[in-house]
């Protein structure tokens, strides 16, 4: 996304979208499509996905297949640190660095742990440093989402004596990672062994 400026408002709106459902979020994911000539129309198209359920069920259905997507599914909770760095002092360190970030930008978290996925999408937005943005991308937002995609593209059942089992589908939720994942790949990254310590104004993953 070239567009600094949609793509302030692109974070912003996953964000919201990406949050327990209290209201419709059609009119998000309208303007989010709107926002599409900025990204891949791939996106594009997931959103529309996700747009054509949520306008079909209640809003009770949708707080449903929320936490069914999120909260009772470990491999797609939304919460950054724990895919890259699991239970573990690497990701304390990483919640710290994101919250000290988050009160440097002036975000309130509300109590929420700074590596949920909302939180970090909403510092991108409030993010004036384009090196920053990108290395959040990069190193922390991009591959939880592509060990997500991987997951979801391994075959269902695949346990032993599970082989048979008829695939499920998945919630519709995970048209919405899709189309983030597809976002974040069009922006720029370097590769992490080789970035140069800016002064202390990049988000460090722990090693």
């Amino acid at each position: 996304m070239g567009d600094r400026a949609a793509a302030k408002r692109v974070w912003e709106l996953f964000a919201e979208l990406l949050e327990y459902p209290e209201e419709s979020p059609v009119d998000m994911l309208r303007e989010c499509r709107a926002l599409t000539p900025t990204v891949p129309s791939d996106a594009g198209a997931k959103l529309a996905e996700f747009q054509a359920f949520a306008e079909e069920v209640s809003l009770g259905r949708l707080q449903e297949e929320y936490t069914r997507a999120f909260d009772m599914d470990e491999s797609h909770s939304l919460y950054v640190g724990f895919h890259l760095l699991g239970e573990s002092y690497k990701r304390s360190a990483l919640l710290l660095e994101l919250k000290e970030r988050c009160q440097a930008h002036g975000l309130d978290i509300a109590g929420e742990l700074a590596d949920h996925l909302p939180v970090v999408l909403r510092l991108l937005a409030a993010c004036e440093d384009p090196e920053l943005t990108d290395e959040i991308v990069g190193e922390a937002v991009r591959p939880m989402l592509e060990m997500m995609a991987k997951k979801d593209a391994e075959p269902d059942g695949a346990e032993e004596g599970e082989a048979d089992r008829p695939p499920s589908a998945p919630p519709p939720y995970h048209a919405l990672l899709s189309a983030l994942l597809l976002v974040v790949r069009t922006i720029p990254t370097s590769d992490p062994a080789s970035a140069v310590d800016n002064g202390g104004a990049a988000v460090h993953m722990p090693t």
